[in-house]
Formats: structure tokens, C-alpha cells, sequence
């Protein structure tokens, strides 16, 4: 692979997550202002039930990308995507034959899926979802062809049709707004880009490798059933992922209404842009981590490891206590709603569940980059699972927060616990994690500052806990980096400067 090759893709993944983070920052206001509380909450259920509908593909996209990389033959490459798209086309038909045949019978099942929405609001929720489903089983077969360029190879094509369809989505709003359109013409407009991006990647596909299609008259290497079986596993990490991250919302719906939708909605997307950096870094060290394993460097592996749990839970930590000081006037200020902030509780819980990532993440970069995510599905299920039940009880004694607590208690019973200990017996030993560091960082500074922050939320001058927090934040900084030992700092340094 040349160092262009991956420089282009590391440089359109890093401006998508600009790009991203950017028309969020701008959108949410603007949706929430223009469609209001009830609304917003209404589009946020609805969109989150797209993990769900894209588990339809059974895993066949990331399969097909795979196996396109693996497969040596340019050909067998070609065919291997039509292949892909012949049984997602075949599945995508039943689906939509259903899922019209359960509609023109009865739509009540609808909001009774979804949960509690007035009776002012069904009419339109009804017409958004099947709007919804429709065309996103639509696109399903679709999206293969720009997951296509992933397995040629050509990782930042697929991050420009990642960022072509953020931005679409963007000018829809825009548009929605210029027009004061209602939200279903919203809706309308939103999927429709979508729709139109997947056919101009299929062309785009189809014109840049014609010369593959001229010279298949050849043994076919990759069955049906090589595709299905390989798309099982991924299939089954969607579906526990799409359980974490995509059940909170129907969880809040159906013991709350939509109205609690729309403060969690924009505490989480904060908090997701905000630890946007954690992917952004592990992005960088996972192939460091493939090639040394390719190599048998098992040593290299843990240097970097160490340093990186060193680096993500210490920013991890920061940002926490941050958010406890800073979320409610961020979020008020971001949004101009007073009735956008959900809570120091839910607060709280992503501040814990962003640090308890900052490790999960750095795990789960080391599984795949070794190729063992497939070992590892029982983890995965038993935090997909223990999430759900944790989020139906907790959501009836603390609301919105108990849900976010629930995520922020799976993660750390399963994928904290368990991975580390799951990944040094996978590699005989040969890869460890030392908490030497992590915990007297813990104890010494990442606890104390967060019961500060706790406190600080009874302050009511600003520039009193802006001052606490200047001196919180300084203490915490010059302590953490004596901790760290030379070694990791120049390593860090190098992780941060993108030399490793």
C-alpha cells in the first residue's frame, strides 16, 4: 500500500470528521428552532431506527469489502460485487414486499414500535417512517458500490461520498427552511439525496472498473455462500451495536414521550463530536498495530498500547470533568433552548462513558487491526444486551439519565472488563496492559476533579467556576504529564504529530 494511498485516506477521514462535527454544530440549532422540541425528538426516533434497517444487508457490504481487498484477481473483484449486490437485491425485495404488505393492512403497529407519540403527531410520524424504511431498504443495495472502493483500495473515495452526504443532508435542511417546508417534504428532500448519491456511485463504479468486467470468463473463487458466511459475523456486531447505540431513543419514547428524545439527542451528539478525537487516534495506531502484528512485533503492539491508554484516558478524564463545569451554559448557548439541557445525571453518565471508551476504543482498535473481531461477538452481545435491561430500569427511578447511566455501566462490565483480559489470551500473553499509570491517575486526579465538577454545578457566579476551573484544569494537566515517563511522552508526541 503506498504512503499516498493512505495519506489521501487519513486526509478525507480527518475532513469528513471536520466537515461532520461543523454542520452539526450549525443544523441542531436550526432543526430545533424551525421543527421545535416534539418534532426534533420525532426525526431523532426515527433516524436512529437506521442501524437497525441497514442490519437488513446481514453484514454483506463489510463482507464484500473484505473480500474484495483479500481477493487477489482483479476480476474476481468485479464479480464479487455483483455477486453481493444479486443476494442484497434478492433479500432487499422480500423485505420491502413485507414490510408494503404489513402497511396496507394496518400502520398502528407503527407507533406502537416506536412508543408514545400524541395523537396530534401520528399522522406525520406514520408518513416519516414508512418514507423512512422504504428508502433506506432502497438504498441498502446501493451503498454497496461505494463501500466497493473500501476493498479497491480506495478508502477516500468512500470518505467523499461519506462527506457528499452529510452535506446534502445539510442543504436539505437548508432548503426546508429557505421554503418553510414542513418536516415530511424535509424528510422527503433528505432521502431523496440520499438516493440520488447511491445511483451516482453505482455509475461512478461502473464507468471507473469497466476494464474488469471484459475479462470474466474465469472459474468464479467465491461462492454465495463464502459471501453470506463471511457477512455473518458483521452481521452480528451490527446488530449488538445498533442495540447500544440505537435503542436509547425507543427505550426514552416508550416510558417517556419524544420531547426527552431531543435533550439526549443533542447531550449525546456533543459528546460525540466532542470525543471525536478518540477515533481519530486510534484511526492512526490501528494500522501500526496490523503491521506489527503482520510482522510478529508483538512488543511494538504493547509500546503503543500502553502509551495510548496513557494519552486517551487522561483527555478522556479531562473532558469529563469539563462537562459537568461547562454543558448546561454549552448546550444553552449552542442551542437557545432552555429546555435542551437534560440534566447533570445524564451529563455525568456520558462524561463516564466517554472515559470508560477512552479504553473500550483503544481494545477494540487492537481486535480488529488483528483480525479477531469475529472471537470476540459475545462481548459484544453482552453489552448489547445488559444495555437494554439496564436501560429499561434505570430509565423509570432517573429518567433520561438513568438510560445514559445504563450505557456508560454495560460498556464498563463488558468491553472494560473483558476485552483486555479476552485479547492476552487470544495472542498467548504476548499482548498485556499495565494500570500502573491509569490507576494512580485515576485516584490522584481524574476522582478528585470530577467531584469538584459536581460541586461546581451549585455555583451560580460564571466567573468564579470559570476561575476554579482554570486552576482545576492546570493542576490536572502539570500532574498528569509528571506522572507520564519520558519514553511515553516523546511517543505520544510523535502519535499526536502523526511521525509514528
Amino acid at each position: 500500500m503506498s504512503k499516498l494511498i493512505i495519506l489521501k485516506g487519513l486526509s478525507f477521514s480527518y475532513l469528513r470528521q471536520i466537515i461532520t462535527l461543523t454542520i452539526g454544530i450549525v443544523s441542531i440549532p436550526l432543526m430545533l428552532n424551525y421543527f421545535g422540541n416534539t418534532l426534533f425528538g420525532i426525526w431523532a426516533l426515527i433516524l436512529g431506527l437506521a442501524g437497525y434497517i441497514n442490519n437488513i444487508s446481514f453484514g454483506i457490504p463489510s463482507a464484500m469489502s473484505t473480500l474484495v481487498a483479500k481477493t487477489a484477481n482483479q476480476n474476481e473483484k468485479y464479480k464479487i460485487l455483483q455477486q453481493s449486490t444479486l443476494i442484497l437485491s434478492g433479500i432487499i425485495f422480500i423485505m420491502l414486499f413485507v414490510f408494503l404488505v404489513s402497511i396496507y393492512f394496518d400502520t398502528d403497529w407503527i407507533i406502537s414500535l416506536l412508543g408514545n407519540i400524541d395523537s396530534q403527531y401520528i399522522t406525520i410520524t406514520k408518513q416519516i417512517f414508512i418514507l423512512f424504511v422504504i428508502v433506506t431498504l432502497l438504498k441498502i443495495p446501493l451503498n454497496l458500490y461505494a463501500q466497493f472502493f473500501v476493498g479497491m483500495n480506495m478508502v477516500y473515495i468512500s470518505e467523499v461520498y461519506q462527506t457528499l452526504n452529510l452535506i446534502f443532508g445539510f442543504l436539505a435542511l437548508l432548503l426546508t427552511i429557505y421554503f418553510k417546508l414542513d418536516i415530511y417534504y424535509f424528510a422527503f428532500l433528505t432521502l431523496g439525496l440520499q438516493i440520488i448519491l447511491g445511483l451516482f456511485s453505482v455509475i461512478h463504479v461502473i464507468i471507473k472498473f469497466r476494464y474488469l468486467k471484459n475479462g470474466a470468463n474465469y472459474k468464479n473463487e467465491i461462492s454465495n455462500k463464502d459471501i453470506l458466511k463471511s457477512g455473518f459475523a458483521f452481521f452480528q456486531v451490527g446488530i449488538a451495536a445498533s442495540i447500544v447505540w440505537s435503542t436509547d431513543n425507543l427505550v426514552i419514547n416508550h416510558f417517556l414521550s419524544p420531547e426527552f428524545i431531543t435533550p439526549y439527542t443533542i447531550a449525546f451528539k456533543m459528546f460525540t463530536y466532542i470525543f471525536i478525537f478518540s477515533a481519530m487516534i486510534n484511526g492512526i495506531v490501528g494500522p501500526i498495530y496490523g503491521n506489527a502484528f503482520s510482522e510478529g512485533n508483538f512488543e511494538k503492539i504493547n509500546i503503543y498500547a500502553s502509551a495510548i491508554l496513557k494519552l486517551l484516558p487522561v483527555i478522556g478524564g479531562l473532558v469529563w470533568f469539563s462537562l459537568m463545569f461547562f454543558a448546561e451554559d454549552a448546550i444553552f448557548l449552542w442551542t437557545g433552548n432552555e429546555n435542551a439541557f437534560g440534566g447533570f445525571l445524564l451529563i455525568f453518565s456520558l462524561g463516564l462513558y466517554g472515559f470508560i471508551l477512552s479504553f473500550v476504543n483503544t481494545y477494540a482498535t487492537i481486535i480488529f487491526s488483528l483480525n479477531l473481531a469475529n472471537k470476540a461477538l459475545l462481548i459484544a452481545w453482552g453489552e448489547a444486551v445488559l444495555n437494554f435491561i439496564l436501560s429499561i430500569i434505570l430509565v423509570n427511578y432517573f429518567g433520561i439519565g438513568g438510560v445514559a447511566l445504563a450505557t456508560a455501566l454495560a460498556s464498563f462490565f463488558t468491553g472494560f472488563i473483558f476485552l483486555p483480559k479476552y485479547i492476552s489470551k487470544l495472542t498467548n500473553q504476548k499482548i498485556s496492559f499495565n494500570y500502573t499509570f491509569v490507576t494512580k491517575h485515576f485516584i490522584v486526579l481524574v476522582l478528585p476533579s470530577v467531584i469538584i465538577s459536581i460541586f461546581s454545578t451549585q455555583i451560580d457566579i460564571f466567573l468564579l467556576k470559570f476561575l476554579l476551573y482554570i486552576i482545576l484544569t492546570f493542576i490536572y494537566l502539570y500532574f498528569t504529564w509528571k506522572f507520564v515517563e519520558n519514553t511515553d511522552k516523546q511517543l505520544i508526541l510523535n502519535v499526536l504529530k502523526r511521525k509514528a
